[in-house]
């Protein structure tokens, strides 16, 4: 199948001031074709967070290439990224990133209306997503109200709103007790057995993937059976 995500030679170091430089991602390249479900893992601070930003258009790598479908990401100005981004992809951040004074369903509703979707459709869609995923009785609850595992499910639909062809997942289940992370976990396999992509950064070496890496010292290899 088609690769959504191609990674060709990126790498990126970190210079603080003052402080040695830091390589978080040395010459890493990686493809993933829709379909997939690939896990990256790696010990805090080896670089997965600065491999899923790269890869998601959020951080210019220093070198290399980032392409998901035919479009070369960093080629584009912020603003057309800013929408491709929108339009293509969807990102689940450990911390969830819920709006607080927002409730479940305009929370979910976001990313369509910076799109300038239909309020109306984008309604419809965001109900649809919080059925999915079991959160109907939660709709107009504020983030402060829901459990850990109801707030991660509420960051899932978010990210699934805008029908992505790319899920990029940065530790999703690190905040989860063993159930919940299991639900998340379901819901990314579903959305690439529907032709999806998703691409998941995380310590957890028991998530199975259909192929796995390890992130050490900026370099990426994969792990053999």
């Amino acid at each position: 199948m088609a690769d959504v995500l191609s990674l060709q030679q990126v790498s990126k170091t970190y210079r603080p001031p003052g402080r040695s430089s830091v390589v978080a991602l040395d010459q890493v390249s990686l493809s993933v074709p829709a379909g997939a479900f690939k896990v990256v893992c790696g010990n805090s601070g080896s670089g997965k967070s600065t491999l899923l930003l790269s890869a998601g258009g959020l951080q210019r790598p220093d070198a290399g290439r980032v392409q998901v479908g035919a479009t070369d990401v960093y080629s584009l100005s912020s603003e057309k990224r800013a929408r491709f981004r929108a339009e293509t992809i969807g990102f689940v951040f450990q911390q969830f990133h819920l709006i607080p004074y927002l409730d479940i369903l305009e929370n979910v509703m976001a990313p369509a209306l910076a799109l300038a979707t239909d309020t109306t459709e984008a309604q419809q869609r965001a109900r649809e997503m919080i059925d999915r995923l079991g959160l109907t009785h939660r709709l107009d609850h504020p983030p402060s109200e829901l459990s850990i595992g109801e707030r991660q499910r509420v960051a899932l639909a978010r990210a699934l709103l805008n029908r992505p062809d790319l899920l990029l997942a940065d530790e999703p289940t690190g905040n989860l007790d063993a159930q919940n992370g299991e639900i998340v976990i379901r819901h990314l396999r579903d959305f690439a057995a529907r032709g999806g992509a998703v691409l998941l950064a995380t310590h957890d070496t028991r998530i199975g993937a259909d192929e796995r890496y390890v992130l050490e010292d900026g370099r990426l290899r994969p792990v053999t059976a």
